[in-house]
């Protein structure tokens, strides 16, 4: 058995809630009362079951000509239309389990008293597995006439979905009628669970049967523990509009357009990442066919460049060799006016040669000013001594010269 919390609805809104904890390693399972938060505290890790009150259920057994279930529920709503107090479209109907052929069995209930208890549960975040007339979690034994008796009220149970709801004023009445509409199949014994003075209450029976009475000083819920709710004899409500799938649809449904926004904003944020990467690898290939571009200006001898970072450092180490201040001339200017270079927009580098500490620069861009302004930030960031040497408009572009010297040369 799964290990369960049954919990009884209080009828009264000001009533405090009851449960019992039903679990095989629970040997004596204690009655609990308490508020909703401390309910819900306690029902952590248990299947939830909850007994609404039997005087708001109606239990009927409906004929109907068909087995398919959507049909059924249309024919149910109408089928025992006089029985019912209400108007039909403000009713909630749930199937139990067919047994008979054409016969169903059915719990009507208002639907505004669905919504106030799964709002009042769910409000305090408590997760309903099952709900269900209290009725029905009577004990069920066959050919015995069950009755439990708790205060002012009394639950009466004679077969799988036989069962109702009386006052304790009204019962010696209503067994009256049940026993006379029971006539040709009475039961053998009937049961009474309640206190001492519950005897006062029964009318006389027919002596053939049995009446047998027994203490449930703890009510429904103490009686669980060794008669537990045979589930299969049961008709849980929440179904249709009220099933578990439909209760997450309601939770889901409001999140519905911000997960859907979420799920936008991940595709064009994964998608933009997609874009940079390709962005940044076309930068990386341009800038590394650039490096291969000024290594094998500064060295057109060289026939094979695969790191040219580190080609280069190696030529400028043997550059050292030969001439230390040009060496560092070289290297100083090359460095400096790199970096300048990538930063200015619309420029393209045709060739560098490096003679006698200086550099000489080819280069194409967009305008004269790009030209001068380039000029000016390679004589101040730099460091370096810059001269235009030559600059030709041809059509939308500037071909110009640029000879770049270190200030200690």
């Amino acid at each position: 058995m799964r290990d369960q919390i049954i919990i009884r609805m209080p009828t009264d809104d000001n009533a405090s809630f009851s449960w019992v904890k039903l679990s095989s390693v629970i040997i004596s399972p204690v009655i609990e009362q308490g508020s909703l938060e401390s309910l819900v505290t306690a029902s952590v890790g248990f299947q939830v079951v909850v007994l609404v009150p039997g005087s708001n259920i109606v239990l009927l057994n409906v004929s109907v000509p068909t087995q398919n279930k959507q049909r059924m529920l249309k024919a149910i709503r109408y089928a025992n239309e006089e029985e019912l107090a209400a108007d039909v479209d403000s009713l909630h109907f749930s199937l139990g389990n067919i047994e008979t052929k054409d016969q169903v069995p059915v719990a009507v209930v208002e639907i505004e008293l669905m919504n106030q208890w799964l709002d009042l549960l769910q409000s305090a975040g408590l997760a309903v597995d099952v709900m269900m007339p209290e009725t029905l979690a009577a004990p069920l034994v066959e050919n015995e006439l069950t009755i439990v008796i708790e205060d002012n009220a009394a639950l009466l149970r004679g077969g799988d979905y036989d069962a109702f709801y009386v006052d304790v004023d009204n019962l010696s009445l209503m067994l009256s009628l049940w026993l006379k509409d029971n006539a040709d199949n009475l039961p053998q014994s009937i049961v009474v669970w309640g206190t001492d003075e519950t005897e006062t209450f029964l009318p006389d029976v027919s002596e053939e049967i049995k009446v047998e009475h027994k203490v449930a000083s703890k009510g429904l819920l103490g009686i669980l523990d060794s008669h537990p709710i045979n589930f299969e004899k049961t008709i849980n409500l929440l179904q249709g509009d009220y099933s578990r799938r439909e209760q997450l649809g309601k939770i889901w449904r409001p999140w519905r357009l911000a997960a859907s926004l979420a799920g936008a904003l991940f595709v064009l944020q994964l998608g933009l990442a997609i874009t940079q990467s390709s962005m940044l690898e076309s930068q990386s290939l341009a800038l590394k066919t650039e490096a291969n571009k000024i290594y094998k200006d500064a060295f057109p001898d060289a026939r094979r460049i695969v790191n040219p970072r580190k080609q280069m450092e190696q030529k400028l180490k043997e550059l050292k060799g030969d001439s230390s201040s040009s060496s560092i001339t070289f290297l100083t200017l090359l460095v400096g006016t790199g970096q300048v270079f990538q930063a200015t927009a619309g420029l393209n580098l045709k060739s560098i040669r490096y003679k006698n500490n200086m550099l000489d620069v080819d280069l194409e861009v967009p305008n004269y000013q790009v030209l001068d302004e380039l000029k000016q930030k390679l004589t101040k960031k730099a460091e370096r001594s810059v001269e235009i040497q030559s600059a030709v408009t041809r059509g939308d572009i500037v071909q110009g010269r640029l000879q770049i010297k270190g200030l200690a040369s």
